[in-house]
């Protein structure tokens, strides 16, 4: 069993995680916050560039926004890293994106 602080500790590796993973696919694709803000509202998301800034920021999001992302992005096979450590850390984002198979688009 975990304490508090770690549970918590836990929580914000994977919160990198997903966020490190959504920026992965969009620096490996080159699209900026506002290209994905009108990707989202092509698909009915309406949203702006800050708060969508904020939201992957704090990798506290919901499980839907993240998948709406990956629609918007155009990612159509998620590939999840094997361990957090791959993923999490300063850099880990680029790390992502450049040990991820390319996009066919």
């Amino acid at each position: 069993m975990t304490d508090d602080s770690t549970a918590a500790a836990d929580d914000k590796a994977w919160e990198e995680l997903v966020k490190n993973m959504l920026r992965a696919e969009m620096m490996r694709r080159g699209i900026s916050y506002t290209t994905l803000v009108e990707r989202l509202a092509e698909i009915g998301i309406d949203d702006n560039e800050l708060n969508l800034r904020n939201k992957v920021s704090r990798g506290r999001f919901s499980a839907v926004f993240f998948m709406q992302c990956m629609l918007a992005v155009g990612v159509d096979l998620l590939q999840i890293p094997k361990t957090l450590e791959e993923a999490i850390g300063k850099g880990g984002a680029q790390r992502l994106a450049k040990t991820r198979a390319k996009p066919d688009s």
